[in-house]
């Protein structure tokens, strides 16, 4: 389960996630490689291939959650999102980029797990949801977006009474504090989705990081298990 909200209005972006799973080593790394890519703060767990969710030093954002059949009849599926994660993370500069990037693996590779991908920049947010080897996107130059783990663009039938209940509560949530977002300074608008994201129904007892990036900042702050907040610029600083 993960819950996952992103707004954009007048060049500002934020984005914001729970991260529910297993229990498992879950935490937060910077990597900058030697290869020609792009420094990116990322979200990993030793139970997943690649990146769960990030932001890297160009402004593009990415989170996700896990979107799956209530009857599965397909072959075992394979957890490739986070490779293709971590591609998107370490190349692509904008949202554009990413989103077709995405969509044709998925389209290439109809045996990795469904899920919901959005992306965020300065210009725009995005969701790509995926199954099977469908792919759908949405794209939004100003506006909110959520998701919680079923498919809202019509990639499968998979809606839960409790997906839904966290997906109701996150869309209330930015729904409101998007109008109020020409008001709000940046401290403002964290705290205030840092706030959301420990409160139920998003906040649960698989929850294992809670985290908030603004894209204009190239910050994230983020929470692992129930420790305090934390937070890193991609740069490497952190406080």
């Amino acid at each position: 389960m993960c819950t996952l909200g992103a707004m954009t209005q007048n060049g500002r972006t934020f984005l914001l996630k729970n991260f529910d799973y297993v229990p498992t080593p879950t935490g937060w790394a910077f990597f900058e490689s030697c290869e020609e890519s792009i420094p990116h703060f990322a979200l990993v767990d030793h139970d997943q291939q690649g990146l769960n969710s990030g932001l890297n030093a160009q402004g593009l954002a990415l989170q996700i959650s896990r979107s799956k059949s209530q009857v599965e009849l397909a072959p075992e599926r394979e957890e490739l999102r986070t490779v293709i994660n971590g591609e998107v993370l370490a190349q692509c500069a904008s949202v554009e980029e990413g989103v077709a990037r995405i969509e044709a693996y998925a389209a290439l590779h109809p045996e990795m797990f469904g899920g919901n991908v959005m992306l965020g920049d300065r210009e725009r947010i995005s969701v790509t949801e995926y199954f099977g080897g469908e792919v759908r996107s949405e794209v939004l130059q100003e506006g909110f977006l959520a998701r919680a783990n079923h498919s809202c663009l019509g990639v499968l039938d998979n809606e839960t009474e409790e997906s839904r209940r966290r997906y109701e509560r996150m869309v209330e949530f930015l729904q409101e504090l998007y109008a109020w977002m020409p008001t709000l300074d940046g401290e403002d608008l964290i705290a205030r989705c840092r706030a959301i994201l420990r409160q139920e129904p998003i906040l649960n007892e698989n929850t294992r990081s809670s985290f908030v990036i603004d894209v204009e900042d190239r910050r994230v702050d983020y929470m692992v298990g129930s420790g305090r907040w934390q937070r890193q610029w991609v740069n490497g600083d952190s406080g």
